[in-house]
């Protein structure tokens, strides 16, 4: 069963990369991870879509700023369901 880790981020530009590592040393192997980027303005999408793009499974990207509850939303509906 793969397990699949959503990230939704806004304005974490000085911390997003720490987090994809911790979440890629993880012990469980079978994993995707899923940012969604919810209207950042710090730069963090643009380093997400540059930089950490290969670290990515799956980038949403939100047009304005839902919440941390909308970004969720929508990570877990990208969600793999195998």
């Amino acid at each position: 069963m793969r397990l699949s880790v959503v990230i939704p981020c806004y304005n974490e530009k000085a911390t997003i990369s720490a987090v994809l590592t911790a979440v890629e040393n993880s012990p469980y192997p079978d994993k995707e991870i899923i940012v969604v980027d919810d209207c950042s303005t710090d730069g963090t999408r643009e380093l997400l879509k540059a930089g950490l793009a290969s670290r990515i499974d799956t980038l949403l990207l939100h047009d304005v700023n839902r919440g941390k509850g909308a970004a969720l939303r929508t990570g877990i509906a990208a969600a793999d369901r195998k």
